[in-house]
């Protein structure tokens, strides 16, 4: 009897408001865990997400390393084609200028009066030569007027001059010649249109 009455007592001494307790105790426990669990899985994959952006930040650095690499070397490709260019153009300009000179005082030689049965045989000498541009200037000595006169006509009748103009002639004595001392001027073009045709204008 002692230990049925133990028995009861023990039934009676838990009571349906502890029972519950105890269930929302272990609900509220299971439903704390859940939710650390789901911030470590929340924060878990937080890391990962970041570990990988910064493995592609990293990658994405080296890519714009080597492509600044490619764009210093097409600079430098550039610039070295630009010098070569640059020096090219300045050698086919002297090139050029090579041979219109060389042109230049080829037609001038042909116009310059020449007589083989004299003693004499070249009645005219070019002392300087200067150019600018197209416009070409010149001093120089001849024999006598008419020698003088026969130059610029040669000049005037030669399609790469044009504009001969006499600006200066005055007679000088040199070893008991007498000889008549000149400047005068006129355009060359290397390249002469087929209606260029030269003009003279004689002060003698």
């Amino acid at each position: 009897m002692i230990k049925v009455n133990l028995l009861k007592q023990a039934k009676k001494g838990v009571s349906q408001k502890e029972i519950n307790i105890y269930k929302q105790l272990i609900v509220g426990g299971v439903a704390v865990a859940v939710f650390l669990a789901i911030i470590i899985f929340m924060e878990l994959n937080m890391r990962g997400k970041i570990s990988s952006t910064k493995d592609n930040i990293t990658q994405l650095n080296q890519k714009m390393v080597q492509l600044n690499k490619v764009v210093n070397e097409i600079n430098n490709f550039k610039k070295m084609k630009d010098q070569i260019k640059a020096k090219l153009d300045i050698i086919t300009t002297l090139e050029k200028n090579r041979t219109a000179e060389i042109h230049l005082m080829d037609e001038l030689s042909k116009s310059i009066p020449y007589d083989p049965s004299s003693v004499l045989s070249k009645k005219l000498w070019l002392v300087s030569l200067q150019q600018h541009g197209d416009l070409i200037g010149m001093d120089g000595v001849a024999l006598d007027n008419s020698t003088l006169a026969q130059f610029m006509d040669n000049l005037s009748k030669d399609p790469y001059f044009s504009n001969v103009n006499l600006s200066k002639t005055e007679q000088v004595k040199s070893n008991d010649l007498l000889l008549y001392k000149f400047s005068l001027t006129c355009k060359f073009n290397p390249m002469p249109g087929n209606n260029m045709t030269g003009t003279t204008q004689k002060t003698l």
